[in-house]
């Protein structure tokens, strides 16, 4: 049985190169200590977990965590951590002139979403709102920040940005 186990293993981490459960027992093992955390009003707040896999063909999948929980960094150095801040589920689409940024922020109005963005970056945040969102979303390429537009319906921000021409390579001679 453990060799027809490992056939099987060896076929998957083939076909896709990965273990597909990589990586998320640590994720469990982290909400576990994250539930035994004392946090500051524990009571009146939900925890809120998940996470989302996105698998490229050619790259590493890319896990995303989003919720309430506190980060590795805040359970170690025992940093404060504030359930009624919420990272939103996030998902990028790259097409080939743009690149579109969707979150997914529910209870929230219009007037109370604040976005700033450079060529790498874009900040999501909310006030006034509960619950309360914020996450810096780390981009896949460069984008024109002077062209982004953004709609809320639904629940749902779409931010679309220009996507800023790839430097052109070059061939060099050696002299």
């Amino acid at each position: 049985m453990d060799r027809d186990r490992r056939k099987r293993r060896s076929f998957f981490d083939e076909m896709f190169g990965i273990d597909p459960l990589q990586g998320m027992d640590e994720m469990f093992d982290r909400l576990g200590r994250a539930m035994d955390m004392s946090v500051e009003n524990v009571g009146q707040h939900p925890f809120v977990y998940g996470f989302s896999v996105t698998y490229r063909h050619g790259e590493d999948p890319e896990i995303r965590e989003f919720g309430n929980i506190p980060t590795f960094e805040q359970m170690e150095t025992g940093d404060k951590c504030y359930l009624d801040i919420r990272k939103p589920l996030i998902d990028i689409l790259e097409a080939e002139e743009k690149v579109h940024v969707i979150a997914e922020i529910p209870g929230i109005e219009k007037e109370n979403i604040l976005l700033n963005a450079t060529d790498l970056i874009l900040d999501i945040e909310t006030i006034d709102g509960n619950p309360k969102y914020s996450e810096r979303v780390e981009l896949p390429v460069k984008v024109d920040p002077q062209s982004a537009k953004a709609t809320y319906k639904n629940g749902v921000l779409e931010v679309t940005f220009k996507r800023l021409e790839s430097s052109s390579r070059t061939s060099i001679n050696v002299e």
